[in-house]
């Protein structure tokens, strides 16, 4: 099962995504991970035990590189980089699993690691051109520009036939700054898809790789192909705005390209930055309705931010608040960072002080400079082609995905654990057992059932103080659980923990008709000095299992310490005939 986004269809992707409006892909993040573990869930129920296994660490892989693609989202570069050494150890040996790996190592800036990766899988098969084009991204992020060229020369040349690849490998030499190897690629696209929309999606790689002479030629040869083709005039305006070399008249130009990107159809994107060019060319009363359509179009941030600014400049600040309050509730929803952060409040500080609401007005300009001293002292070094999708979605949204991925690593985990369980009984098991339900426990202390299974491996495996830790947080976790108690009682029996062990024994329900729990109860109150009280449990367990030995060693010592010399002497001459005796044999 693949565990990433395949090559191939991936150029008809990107034609939809630079030629239809601009709207949020409903793509369930998610959804792999969910594939692996209810495939995992049927190799188990089907009592495939190694196929489970199986599915079941791949499901961890999925989950870490998820949890690796949050962290990115969530600008927490420490916790994607955890997250990726732990779906190191789990990774897959097959290409396209490490491939994801790699790709996700790139994205965290952990160039070294997965250059080591992409080494071997391109070692390994000289004619995988993904892995070859992800090798020149991890040597050129290495500082290893010359052998970058050369892999991505090598992939070249074994990516003939292949638009999809043709057009990575292409914005791989435009990011190393090398367009006129980029060129004959794009060529070979346009030979082989030579539609308008082909010219817009070479246009907008030309235009995010700062080549704006280059972008402007590819997207004016779109328009000339057909002049309401999706996007071309969008990005044309785009490329007039960045190029320095446009003129004086950038922005009337880019106007004209924005009006008539909105003469095809209704685009939240095109109508923002319609109205962000009239508010720049000093016209915002043109430039409200379209920042009131952007926003009716797709509430993002920016775009409430931009009509809240706007309607500033106009001196409507009641207005303005209202909208720069929103902004800044959709940033953070939204994931924005610290510079959006900083120009929101700092905006929203001026809108306050013309309103007379100084305090306020105080406090948002106070946030907005310490928000521009974190942004200054965190600069960012992530390329466009890097930015993780989920940085897209609404903060509480990935909440939610990470709620479900933490839910998919605790099944995972809890159930590798139950099938090392289920191994050869021994130490070995019960240790690699343990392993499973710790990191269970790390990832969901509520998991259900994930102390006491816990506790269980760390009894078998005869850690006892781990075992009475574990199996405290059980009965914590399910008071009524007696099972989880009087395993508890035992591991604490196995500590000498005497006095904690006695209440859990004495109430255990099956005390009356089970030998061990009346022996285990027994020797508890003996050993906290309570004798007399020792008697009629270790009595009960005589009665129950008369052939124990070990019952009678105990009642002996008892009997003993009591002063009934008689009964002892019966009890320590019953110990000696049982003692060698089988388990279950008669007396």
């Amino acid at each position: 099962m693949s565990c990433g986004r395949s090559v191939p269809g991936l150029l008809v992707a990107l034609l939809a995504a630079v030629t239809l409006p601009a709207e949020e892909a409903h793509v369930d993040p998610a959804a792999i991970l969910d594939q692996v573990v209810a495939a995992a869930e049927s190799r188990l129920g089907a009592g495939d035990r190694s196929g489970a296994e199986t599915l079941y660490r791949r499901a961890l892989f999925e989950a870490w590189l998820l949890r690796a693609s949050l962290g990115r989202a969530g600008k927490n570069l420490p916790e994607a980089r955890e997250s990726l050494g732990r779906a190191a150890v789990l990774a897959p040996t097959d290409a396209a699993a490490l491939r994801s790996l790699a790709t996700a190592q790139l994205q965290a800036e952990d160039a070294g690691a997965a250059l080591q990766v992409l080494s071997r899988l391109a070692a390994q098969d000289p004619r995988d051109v993904e892995s070859l084009r992800l090798l020149a991204k991890a040597q050129a992020a290495s500082g290893q520009l010359e052998a970058a060229l050369k892999t991505l020369d090598d992939a070249s040349g074994r990516a003939a036939d292949d638009p999809e690849q043709t057009f990575l490998l292409a914005t791989e030499y435009l990011w190393l700054k090398r367009p006129e190897a980029a060129a004959p690629l794009f060529a070979r696209i346009v030979d082989a898809r030579p539609i308008p929309q082909t010219h817009v999606l070479i246009g907008r790689a030309y235009r995010d790789a700062g080549e704006y002479e280059r972008a402007a030629a590819a997207l004016r040869a779109a328009i000339a192909m057909d002049p309401a083709v999706r996007r071309a005039h969008y990005y044309l305006g785009m490329v007039l705005l960045a190029d320095a070399r446009t003129g004086a008249d950038r922005l009337e130009r880019a106007i004209v390209q924005f009006r008539e990107e909105l003469t095809i159809g209704p685009d939240a994107l095109a109508s923002d930055q319609l109205g962000s060019a009239l508010l720049e060319a000093g016209r915002p009363d043109e430039a409200v309705p379209h920042f009131e359509l952007a926003v009716l179009g797709e509430e993002r941030f920016l775009y409430a931010f931009h009509l809240g600014r706007c309607l500033l400049a106009l001196e409507r600040p009641k207005d303005a608040i209202k909208w720069l309050r929103r902004a800044l509730a959709l940033a953070g929803e939204q994931g924005a960072g610290d510079s959006d952060l900083e120009k929101i409040h700092y905006q929203l500080g001026l809108g306050l002080r013309k309103l007379g609401a100084t305090r306020d007005a105080t406090t948002h300009m106070a946030e907005a400079r310490r928000l521009a001293s974190a942004a200054a002292a965190q600069p960012s070094t992530v390329t466009p082609s890097d930015t993780s999708p989920l940085a897209a979605l609404p903060r509480a949204e990935r909440d939610a995905v990470r709620k479900r991925v933490d839910a998919a690593l605790a099944r995972s985990y809890f159930n590798l654990g139950l099938l090392a369980m289920q191994d050869t009984p021994g130490r070995d098991t019960s240790g690699r057992a343990a392993e499973w339900f710790e990191a269970a426990a790390a990832v969901d202390p509520s998991f259900p059932r994930v102390h006491s299974a816990l506790g269980v491996a760390y009894f078998n495996a005869r850690r006892f103080p781990d075992a009475a830790a574990a199996l405290a947080k059980a009965v914590e976790q399910e008071p009524g659980d007696a099972g989880s108690k009087r395993m508890l009682a035992l591991a604490l029996i196995n500590t000498e923990a005497w006095e904690k062990a006695v209440p859990l024994l004495r109430d255990d329900p099956e005390r009356a008709s089970n030998a061990s729990i009346q022996l285990a109860y027994g020797v508890a109150l003996a050993r906290t000095g309570r004798v007399q009280d020792a008697v009629e449990p270790l009595e009960a367990a005589a009665r129950l299992a008369p052939a124990q030995a070990d019952v009678r060693l105990e009642l002996g010592r008892v009997y003993e310490a009591l002063g009934r010399a008689d009964q002892a002497r019966r009890s320590f001459e019953a110990f000696e005939r049982l003692k060698d005796k089988p388990p279950g044999s008669a007396q």
